[in-house]
C-alpha cells in the first residue's frame, strides 16, 4: 500500500514535473505557434485558451514561452466536473469570449478535444501530428500539419 493521500501524491507528481520543466533547455513551443499568436494578437483577434492542463501547468507554460500578453483568458479543464470530450470547457470560452459560436474557431490537437468542439457547436482546426499515436481529425473542419498553414487573414476568412 502507498503511505501518501491523494494530494501528497499529486504534490509529488508535480515537483517532479516542474523540475523537469524548468530545467529543459530544448523544451519550446511547436513551430510556428508563437509566430502564429502574435499575428492573431497583432490584428486584434481575441485569444483564449481552453486547456486540460492543470492551472499550474498553463501557468508555468505561459511564463517560460511569454504568452500572458496575448490571450484574453486562460481556462483550465480542472475547473469542470467532465473534461474533452464533454464540451463544457469550449462552452465557456465561448462565453468568455463574448462572441456567439459561428464567429469562434477552436485549434485542437486531441482527438477529444476535436470531438469536444464540435459538440459546442463550434468551427474546428485540427493539427495533425507526426507524433501523436491513435490522433482522430477526421471531425476536424480543417485539418493542418503545420501551425504556418495558418494567419490572421485565413482564420478571418472561414
Amino acid at each position: 500500500t502507498i503511505d501518501m493521500t491523494h494530494e501528497e501524491l499529486l504534490e509529488e507528481k508535480y515537483k517532479y514535473y516542474f523540475e523537469a520543466f524548468d530545467n529543459a533547455a530544448d523544451l519550446d513551443l511547436l513551430p510556428g505557434v508563437k509566430d502564429l499568436i502574435i499575428d492573431l494578437h497583432r490584428n486584434g483577434m481575441k485569444l483564449l485558451l481552453a486547456s486540460s492542463a492543470s492551472k499550474r501547468k498553463i501557468e508555468a507554460v505561459f511564463t517560460r514561452f511569454g504568452l500572458h500578453s496575448y490571450f484574453d483568458a486562460k481556462i483550465s479543464g480542472e475547473d469542470f466536473e467532465f473534461s474533452k470530450p464533454h464540451p463544457d470547457i469550449f462552452l465557456e470560452a465561448v462565453q468568455q469570449s463574448g462572441f456567439a459560436k459561428e464567429e469562434c474557431v477552436i485549434i485542437e490537437d486531441s482527438t477529444n478535444g476535436i470531438k469536444a468542439a464540435k459538440a459546442a457547436g463550434v468551427y474546428c482546426i485540427g493539427y495533425k501530428s507526426e507524433h501523436s499515436m491513435g490522433q482522430d481529425t477526421s471531425l476536424a473542419d480543417l485539418v493542418i500539419t503545420d501551425f504556418k498553414q495558418l494567419d490572421y487573414k485565413k482564420l478571418r476568412n472561414l
